[in-house]
């Protein structure tokens, strides 16, 4: 009985439809489904044409690198249900892993174990000016500079930072980290700020083929990178929302296969993995008459669904002035608004407030 069940489960594997395989990129997928090769079990069968999808990219060494996909997919078939856990060992791997730690402790309560690394996605839409970059590179800082060192992990972590859009500003990021390490590392002398920025690795690109590829070339690197605890995108909307107007199909599959991707990283490398999104107009298409729209998250509901955590940032005020007789005439610098719309644990429309300072993130009452 064991034996069939087994059996089962691998006819089962090999019917999974090509383009849920971690073995076969989404390009390599869409020109073996022209090719008539729908499953994994197809393309086991007839392996001569994944040579042929291969050929096309103009790939180089096609044998060797179609019998390496060969065999990670067969792998992949073979050990699908080998490798499942426990929910009890899913829950203990998780508790295991440390929180990341905002300077604002008020978002760190609204957001909970969404900052916990591990596999999920944390979605930061807003407005232009409502802090999404300033919330980026903070996370960043706190995972460089973290609040509790763990055991062998080493003073100092690493981040990747992919600048979609050319906000990403290094005396700004500078800034908040030695504000930073004034406040968890006293004892910091001059060369600790050089490590951290060091270990900041901004990758700039400037269309969707260059993130696509970034991102498919990450893999490498943090494999060599093993202190790297946090990955930005920012953002995924900007160049998306104006490629791919004729090919929506393609740019829905392009960006579930980044979403997989951005998961099997923070699954693999225990990251914090961040992404932002702009806004858009919604109208109601059943009602003509009515002109007025609402503000959603840009990219459509295909994107919608991958976050497991989406933060909507507000502006409340350009500037907060202190409470306190002594700081009632200065300037704290402007107020914005964080929003939960969406969690997989939490009750979503839960709300605090923020403000950026010249050190980054910081709750309106002062603490840290």
């Amino acid at each position: 009985k064991d034996i069939v069940v087994r059996e089962h489960c691998g006819l089962a594997m090999e019917a999974l439809d090509l383009r849920a395989l971690r073995a076969i990129p989404t390009p390599v997928a869409d020109s073996l489904l022209a090719h008539g090769c729908r499953t994994a079990g197809d393309v086991l069968a007839n392996p001569k044409a994944l040579q042929h999808s291969l050929i096309g990219f103009h790939v180089e060494d096609v044998e060797d690198v179609a019998s390496k996909m060969l065999l990670a997919c067969h792998r992949e078939v073979g050990d699908a249900w080998k490798s499942a856990d426990s929910a009890l060992q899913l829950l203990k791997r998780g508790q295991d892993r440390p929180l990341l730690v905002l300077p604002c402790i008020n978002l760190c309560s609204l957001l909970g174990n969404a900052l916990r690394p591990g596999g999920a996605i944390l979605e930061v839409c807003g407005l232009p000016g409502t802090g999404k970059t300033q919330l980026c590179m903070q996370a960043c800082a706190a995972a460089q500079i973290p609040r509790i060192i763990a055991p062998g992990s080493g003073r100092l972590a690493e981040a990747i930072y992919i600048d979609a859009e050319g906000s990403f500003v290094p005396r700004r990021y500078a800034q908040i980290c030695q504000a930073l390490l004034d406040e968890r590392r006293p004892s910091a002398d001059s060369t600790d700020l050089e490590r951290v920025l060091r270990g900041m690795h901004v990758c700039r690109t400037y269309d969707a083929t260059e993130l696509y590829s970034t991102l498919k070339q990450l893999s490498g690197f943090l494999a060599k990178r093993t202190q790297v605890r946090a990955l930005i995108v920012d953002s995924l909307a900007f160049n998306f929302r104006h490629e791919f107007n004729d090919n929506q199909a393609q740019r829905a599959r392009i960006l579930m296969d980044i979403a997989s991707m951005l998961r099997r990283y923070g699954a693999d490398y225990h990251l914090n993995v961040v992404v932002t999104n702009h806004m858009t107009t919604r109208f109601n298409r059943n009602d003509c008459s009515n002109e007025s729209g609402w503000l959603v998250p840009a990219l459509g509901e295909t994107w919608a669904h991958q976050p497991s955590t989406q933060l909507r940032l507000e502006r409340i005020s350009n500037y907060h002035w202190g409470g306190s007789a002594q700081s009632a005439a200065l300037p704290q610098g402007p107020v914005g608004q964080a929003t939960l719309t969406k969690s997989v644990e939490r009750v979503v429309g839960q709300s605090c407030n923020f403000r950026i300072t010249e050190a980054g993130l910081r709750d309106l009452d002062g603490q840290a």
